[in-house]
């Protein structure tokens, strides 16, 4: 069982970030001490590294832009003046 500092440093966050998620209800923790009473948090490590995974994002595969079309003709400069 991991304490909030240490599931913290393991996940490479701040310890900031893992108490808004408990708060949110969105990692699983333990709150062990007499009801009523803010208890010790602890959170298990198959658990932390559960929420981890789900919140893994897939990369994209990155797209090579288009070649612009080939003309074949010559583009025509009527604004320029040659004399």
């Amino acid at each position: 069982m991991l304490t909030v500092k240490q599931s913290a440093a393991l996940a490479g966050i701040s310890a900031a970030l893992v108490y808004i998620w408990i708060e949110q209800g969105v990692l699983p923790h333990f709150r062990l001490g007499r009801p009523g009473s803010r208890g010790a948090i602890r959170i298990s490590e198959t658990d932390l590294q559960r929420f981890l995974d789900s919140m893994k994002q897939q990369a994209r595969p990155q797209e090579t832009p288009a070649a612009p079309p080939r003309t074949k003709s010559k583009p025509a400069f009527r604004h320029l003046w040659l004399g």
